[in-house]
């Protein structure tokens, strides 16, 4: 995973490999130390990022965290993420931040 595409108040993230064989929670953790990152560190207040229309696992994994598909085009699907709905997510998921 990268972050990258640093606008003045959003950044992207994505080129998010998961192995088969990883945990389960591996996806969880992944995107939760990535927006700890984001908005944590860098200060951001949203995220953008770019999911491809036919990873309906991913799509959904995104929209079941919050994000909101803002534009498609015939491939991909646009999503913003403010940094209201991760607080909201992070502490259903805490557990995984120890």
């Amino acid at each position: 995973m990268r972050v990258y595409d640093l606008h003045s108040e959003s950044f992207c993230w994505g080129s998010w490999l998961i192995k088969d064989s990883a945990p389960l929670a591996t996806a969880i953790e992944s995107a939760l130390l990535v927006y700890e990152f984001g908005f944590g560190e860098l200060k951001y207040k949203k995220a953008h990022f770019d999911v491809r229309k036919g990873n309906e696992r991913v799509v959904a994994f995104h929209k079941r965290f919050g994000a909101t598909v803002v534009e498609e085009d015939e491939l991909n699907l646009y999503f913003n993420y403010p940094l209201e709905n991760y607080l909201k997510i992070k502490q259903k998921y805490r557990r995984y931040l120890n």
